[in-house]
């Protein structure tokens, strides 16, 4: 596996050079990567998720006093809502897996109800 400063670098290579329009594509896979990672060169802060480090690339204007590119407004809006989703959705798979009840129902054959999305497909109520 490979180092988690190695991957640092690499979002925060794209946060600066990548089209805005592509950055949702590159770093949703990492949104909640719980791996540590210290950050700050002096080390007296903890250290943090590389999931929450991606958050704060995606939605503060400043890393360490240096400007990060503003995105354009519409993408802003678009990275916010998709951040938002994207929390509940973490939230909500939280919840799921303490809950023995609900995962009582989750066994093999059991027939389930999804909401599903992508570039090419707005969200609808799958029955699998």
């Amino acid at each position: 596996v490979d180092s988690p400063y190695i991957r640092c670098v690499g979002f925060l290579y794209l946060r600066y050079a990548c089209e805005p329009e592509r950055i949702w594509e590159w770093f949703e896979p990492y949104l909640y990567d719980d791996e540590p990672v210290q950050v700050h060169a002096t080390g007296t802060k903890p250290e943090t998720a590389i999931g929450a480090w991606v958050r704060s690339l995606l939605t503060e204007m400043n890393y360490h006093d240096t400007l990060l590119p503003r995105l354009p407004v519409q993408i802003e809006r678009n990275v916010k809502v998709q951040l938002l989703q994207a929390e509940q959705n973490e939230e909500r798979a939280k919840q799921h897996l303490q809950s023995t009840d609900t995962m009582e129902f989750l066994q093999m054959g059991a027939s389930v109800r999804a909401l599903y999305a992508d570039e090419y497909n707005p969200t609808a109520w799958y029955d699998c």
